[in-house]
């Protein structure tokens, strides 16, 4: 099911059952107190599932979410009855479509209720306990997982960090869309920053991955539960003066390049290969890479930041990466030149955090994940 960041569309018959350990298909979204799929869905449901045929280890979940759809979720979870309707329809699609688990991507709890956001938050814990103890009375071993926001203003005001904790087998946090142009924020900035940078002071300086993953553990989420989410896409600007082009530069609106300000990786690798002249600049503090060329201005991530988030992931004992997502990646391998060897092929960087987190498990007893 494809990402809205995807130009092109990956078919499950392309993807290698063996580079990830799970595999979540979005979205599903809820309507009618119930989880509905469009009808083609199902049968790329069906298709994912096959993987298991080559890979059986392979965890298959569906996503239900996703950006831009709070609709449906506040209702549901209102009360039992509706929360009781939706966990029959979770247990009608696991059993009947031999999935896995599902996979709570809301954006965000209590975040757009004003009169009841508490009480909606609490109705969220309410609904994470009543999925688990449903299957814990039926015997089953299917896994329940949570996308969670990465701005700890959101944090607090969305989740009961204890009860994800209890409740669930691991929390996804998507930790990109740090900097993304808006008439709020109209300068350029990195997408999924690892560390801050030395001039980012107060909010800013919260606004990276470092930050995020010990402000949920300073809120008492278990390391092994701690999926850090990896970007495969990234985000554009158009610069107001050529000739200021650092992080932080003015900018004017989003980039000519991608669709809507957001870019895949084959895109930023085509434009790199096909245009003359283009700047890459890594930034060692926030351990990412910007290019820039005329007015074009784009934070992105390549295989050697990805790279050193998994080694972020190894150094922390974190439960593993969350690749969003696999049809923003160079799925087609035709990637070369300055971004990727030519040797990875195809997902270079789905590849590069597999091959990262593979080989430290192979010399601990640490098991990570790659979602």
């Amino acid at each position: 099911m494809p990402s809205e960041h995807a130009t092109d569309q990956l078919m499950p018959s392309g993807i290698n059952p063996n580079l990830c350990t799970h595999i979540n298909l979005a979205f599903a979204q809820v309507a009618s107190n119930e989880i509905r799929l469009d009808p083609y869905q199902y049968h790329t449901i069906a298709e994912v599932v096959k993987l298991k045929q080559t890979n059986p280890a392979l965890k298959i979940l569906v996503s239900v979410g996703g950006a831009g759809t709070d609709k449906g979720f506040p209702d549901m979870v209102l009360n039992h009855k509706s929360r009781k309707t939706f966990i029959k329809s979770v247990k009608y699609l696991l059993r009947n479509y031999s999935l896995d688990g599902i996979d709570l991507d809301w954006e965000f709890p209590a975040l757009h209720n004003a009169l009841g956001g508490g009480r909606e938050r609490q109705h969220f814990s309410q609904l994470l306990r009543e999925i688990r103890m449903e299957y814990i009375r039926e015997k089953r071993d299917y896994l329940l997982t949570v996308a969670a926001a990465a701005p700890e203003a959101i944090v607090d005001i969305s989740y009961d960090v204890d009860q994800l904790n209890l409740y669930v087998d691991y929390v996804n946090i998507m930790t990109y869309d740090f900097h993304f142009f808006t008439k709020y924020t109209p300068f350029t900035g990195l997408n999924s920053p690892l560390y801050p940078r030395s001039t980012e002071q107060l909010y800013l300086a919260t606004l990276n991955i470092n930050y995020t993953i010990h402000m949920y553990l300073d809120k008492g989420l278990d390391r092994n539960k701690i999926v850090v989410g990896i970007p495969t896409y990234g985000h554009t600007f158009s610069l107001v003066n050529v000739d200021n082009h650092q992080v932080s530069s003015p900018a004017s609106g989003v980039g000519s390049l991608g669709s809507l300000g957001f870019i895949n990786y084959p895109d930023v690798c085509s434009f790199v290969t096909n245009t003359e002249n283009v700047t890459i600049t890594r930034d060692n503090e926030a351990k990412v890479s910007y290019l820039y060329k005329n007015k074009e201005w784009v934070s992105y991530d390549d295989p050697q930041s990805v790279m050193e988030k998994a080694k972020f992931i190894i150094e922390n004992k974190l439960g593993g990466a969350m690749i969003y997502s696999l049809n923003a990646d160079d799925y087609k391998g035709e990637c070369r030149g300055a971004l990727t060897r030519a040797e990875i092929g195809g997902f270079p960087l789905a590849k590069t955090v597999s091959k990262t987190l593979k080989s430290h498990i192979s010399s601990s007893e640490q098991n990570v994940s790659l979602v």
